[in-house]
């Protein structure tokens, strides 16, 4: 009993070791952005296809461009619970979306060349209302971008070949750059005052100056055909995302450099709240996904997606990114993909080595330790051979005594 409850001793002691060691590894493996995905039924979304996807930092309000039934559905993300707020009905299929929060605006570029004016005051009367349409091509108004200083929108009209600056307070044209080329996102860069859009058949940035209106640069993406693109300013760093690929883009020099960490995209969002890109990259249902990047183009990480999701928006309050969902509308905290400290990497890779080495010196431990003076169960080997030999020994005195006579007995024998 004294061997049992010593071997019970070392094994309490050793046992919370063990589990601690586990637990690295389980939490080594825990917490990823797959992890963290919601899915909120919202069946006005779950019902529709989508483009754009805005949200309004300051009414926190998040816009989808609902291209099947011509509407810009609203939700209202002021709470830890999305709930959907409405339908606004644009006339027409709706592209790209831009908001205004300072002028409580928001735009839709439309099917059919109209950029859609849209009153986000609450309490106005005509609140989550169409207030205006300002004609801007004869085909498509494509994908926006709102500059706050400048309070103008810039209209890409794609395949149209311009981009169009649309004055926010007056609502009418005020500037038209024709770039005859097919063009996709526009984007006001404030750090250098330039307004930067993508073309595809160039695989270029073009740079335009917008008090002259000419282009000042072209930087070549070879091989990228770009399509969407996001300006950190504070980097003068552009990312753009490719036919298969996503490119980086140093706006000062001229450098870019493509991965494939996500396999090519749509729109892409920075948020500098968060100082993070967040790109959509719908393919099929397999291959479709929302990813994330630092403000330097660093991959976050990424989680599955539906082919609708072809735009994503940063809540920055909560530190979540929203994107249409399978069930409607998803949501992740890209927060879970950052990867974790190098200690704890460390010891996450180490304990795979330790605990099994721990095992082993625990069972040595215990060996060497045994008691090894207990007496045994059954007579050992030598007490056995040592009976037999004196077994053997009575055997031979008792066939002495029978041929010779006892020994000892006064007798002599006969001369």
């Amino acid at each position: 009993m004294k061997r049992l409850g010593s071997f019970a001793a070392l094994v309490t002691a050793v046992v919370p070791i063990l589990a601690a060691a586990g637990g690295v590894i389980l939490l080594s493996g825990c917490a990823s952005c797959q992890s963290t995905v919601r899915q909120l039924a919202v069946p006005a979304v779950a019902a529709g296809s989508f483009d754009g996807v805005e949200a309004d930092q300051t009414a926190h309000r998040l816009y989808l461009a609902d291209r099947t039934n011509d509407k810009v559905q609203a939700i209202d993300i002021s709470t830890s619970q999305p709930r959907f707020a409405g339908s606004i009905d644009v006339g027409a299929a709706p592209n790209g979306l831009a908001v205004a929060p300072e002028l409580h605006r928001l735009y839709a570029g439309l099917s059919g060349g109209d950029l859609a004016v849209i009153d986000t005051q609450a309490g106005s009367p005509t609140y989550m209302q169409v207030i205006k349409t300002v004609n801007v091509d004869t085909g498509d108004a494509d994908l926006l971008d709102y500059s706050p200083s400048l309070q103008q929108v810039f209209v890409s009209t794609g395949i149209g070949g311009d981009v169009v600056g649309v004055d926010a307070v007056l609502n009418e044209v005020k500037v038209r750059y024709m770039l005859r080329s097919n063009l996709g996102q526009p984007r006001y860069d404030p750090a250098d005052g330039m307004l930067y859009v993508t073309t595809q058949g160039t695989d270029s940035l073009l740079r335009i100056d917008p008090a002259s209106g000419k282009v000042v640069n072209t930087i070549k993406v070879v091989g990228c055909r770009p399509n969407g693109l996001a300006i950190n300013p504070g980097r003068q760093l552009a990312l753009t995302t490719c036919r298969s690929s996503v490119a980086t883009v140093n706006l000062r020099t001229g450098a870019w450099d493509a991965n494939r960490v996500v396999a090519g995209g749509d729109i892409v969002t920075y948020d500098a709240a968060v100082d993070r890109f967040v790109v959509a990259s719908p393919h099929d249902r397999n291959d479709s996904a929302v990813g994330v990047f630092y403000g330097d183009g660093t991959f976050l990480g990424s989680v599955a997606a539906t082919p609708e999701a072809h735009g994503a928006a940063f809540d920055a309050r909560r530190g979540l990114v929203y994107a249409p969902g399978a069930a409607g509308l998803m949501s992740f905290a890209p927060g879970a993909c950052e990867p974790r400290p190098d200690g704890a990497r460390f010891a996450g890779g180490m304990s795979f080595f330790v605990v099994p080495l721990f095992a082993a010196a625990l069972f040595l431990v215990w060996y060497a330790r045994r008691p090894k003076n207990r007496e045994p169960a059954g007579p050992t080997y030598e007490q056995l051979r040592h009976e037999d030999l004196e077994n053997e020994r009575r055997r031979m005195l008792e066939l002495e005594d029978s041929i010779f006579g006892p020994i000892n007995q006064g007798l002599t024998p006969e001369p």
